[in-house]
């Protein structure tokens, strides 16, 4: 009973520690955008991001080195495809819900159209990792990576905007520079902290439960790291911030398509299976569709709904 129960409570503590991280950081990564000068469309796609991937970079680093070659690949390429995957079928929607509430009652932004061409980009993008699993040469592995990461750093251009952030009277300022590090220390600290607490608990059910290493990856592992990341784009989908919002999520997405497959397809075997294949060209399409929708459609942040469909596919095929 008791052996049962802890890895249960392993994980509730870690949502849990995630959840805070994230109200913490969403502070902080605005008052870094301000400072720095950045664009909204900006701070959401590339700053956001780099806090809120930090889990899943412990996630992949922890299963390369300390798990088997082959096991430790499949970790890391479960989380590497899972997380936009569930990104895209959970945190969309959820988002998308949030901002439809908030229009009921006060006007929201529109659709950055540079926002629906990432997504058209991601999209195109994101199918890139598959090659090596075709071409097992070292040179293929070595230019796909090398691809991936300039393809990373044409997407940043591509967010760059000339548009700074705009002062409200309703914003928080950490003036003192020592406190606004000490709040990102306190914040990464329980991310790191919350991430593996939940990592070791979900490994444990897997191994009470026997469940496929890869399906718990790919379904599981994203849920409790995607916390951050939703729990950042609802606070400023509340706010009616619908370019924070959003490319909170698209910028994410952006580092699983690039920066990370180019970490596990150099550093691992780079394992993908059917499962993993099929999750990538659901998230695709469906990205490239919607992003062709939204970007005809400002104001319809009600079509990234659709991205459950890829779920309900997705559920389809493994069972």
């Amino acid at each position: 009973m008791t052996s049962s129960f802890l890895p249960v409570s392993e994980v509730a503590g870690g949502i849990v520690m995630l959840i805070v991280s994230s109200f913490i950081l969403t502070l902080t990564i605005e008052e870094i955008g301000k400072r720095g000068k950045f664009t909204e469309r900006f701070t959401g796609t590339v700053i956001s991001p780099i806090f809120t991937a930090m889990p899943e970079l412990v996630i992949i680093i922890i299963a390369l080195v300390l798990v088997g070659k082959e096991p430790g690949s499949e970790v890391a390429a479960g989380t590497i495809i899972g997380e936009p995957f569930m990104v895209s079928a959970i945190g969309f929607p959820v988002v998308a819900l949030t901002l439809l509430l908030v229009r009921r009652k006060r006007k929201i932004e529109a659709i950055d159209p540079i926002l629906s061409k990432s997504l058209i980009y991601f999209g195109l993008v994101f199918p890139i990792m598959l090659i090596p699993l075709f071409f097992g040469f070292v040179a293929v592995r070595i230019t796909v990576a090398a691809v991936l990461v300039l393809l990373y750093l044409v997407f940043l251009l591509f967010v760059k905007g000339k548009e700074t952030f705009e002062e409200e009277a309703t914003s928080i300022r950490i003036r003192n520079r020592a406190l606004l590090s000490l709040i990102v220390a306190s914040g990464v600290v329980l991310l790191i902290g919350g991430s593996t607490m939940l990592v070791q608990g979900i490994d444990s059910l897997s191994l009470q439960t026997g469940i496929n290493r890869e399906l718990i990856t790919i379904l599981l592992v994203p849920i409790g790291t995607i916390v951050p990341e939703t729990m950042n784009a609802i606070i400023w989908a509340l706010r009616s911030k619908t370019s924070l919002a959003i490319g909170a999520m698209a910028g994410e997405e952006m580092y699983f398509a690039t920066f990370f497959p180019a970490l596990g397809i150099l550093a691992s075997q780079w394992v993908v299976t059917f499962n993993g294949i099929v999750a990538i060209l659901l998230t695709s399409s469906f990205s490239i569709a919607l992003g062709l929708i939204t970007y005809r459609f400002r104001n319809a942040v009600y079509v990234y709904v659709i991205y459950l469909a890829s779920f309900l596919i997705f559920l389809l095929f493994i069972y």
